[in-house]
């Protein structure tokens, strides 16, 4: 798209109003059934990559603890992804940044120091919560702003 299109016919809040929630709720019912699968047969799934009764075990327990975040990391996950379909690759970077780097990282070091390796799953679901929270801020902030196209040459 031009400028000029865009000037002229400014459609995008519209497309980002109607395609937005149901995309995120396409991803958040995808992701209820990850969940799902998680809180009832984390064994099984287990199982597909170990026969080991000890590595199961502790694969249950994180994948239930885990799968507390699969829901809500529906919303930087979407979020993100519209972003950089729109173009807006360093908002969308920052949003994967603080899901992969900024947050989990520290929280999951400070969580081992009092839980062990439950306090690193728990990481888990509270990046994804305070992430969520990030990238609607990052989002709306993001889409306020005009959308550029290709550098004129």
């Amino acid at each position: 798209m031009n400028d000029t299109f865009m000037k002229e016919k400014p459609i995008l809040p519209l497309i980002l109003s109607m395609t937005l929630p149901m995309v995120l709720s396409m991803s958040g019912i995808i992701m209820v059934f990850g969940t799902v699968i998680c809180l009832l047969i984390p064994g099984q799934l287990m199982g597909l990559f170990t026969h080991t009764k000890a590595t199961i075990q502790a694969g249950e327990t994180a994948l239930r603890i885990i799968g507390a975040g699969f829901i809500v990391s529906a919303v930087s996950v979407t979020s993100s992804g519209a972003l950089e379909g729109l173009g807006k690759g360093t908002p969308s970077l920052l949003i994967s940044l603080c899901r992969y780097v900024v947050v989990i990282i520290p929280a999951a070091f400070l969580l081992s120091r009092f839980f062990g390796a439950v306090g690193v799953w728990n990481a888990f679901w509270i990046t994804e919560v305070i992430s969520a929270v990030i990238s609607l801020i990052i989002y709306r902030k993001a889409i306020a702003k005009p959308v550029t196209t290709a550098r004129k040459e």
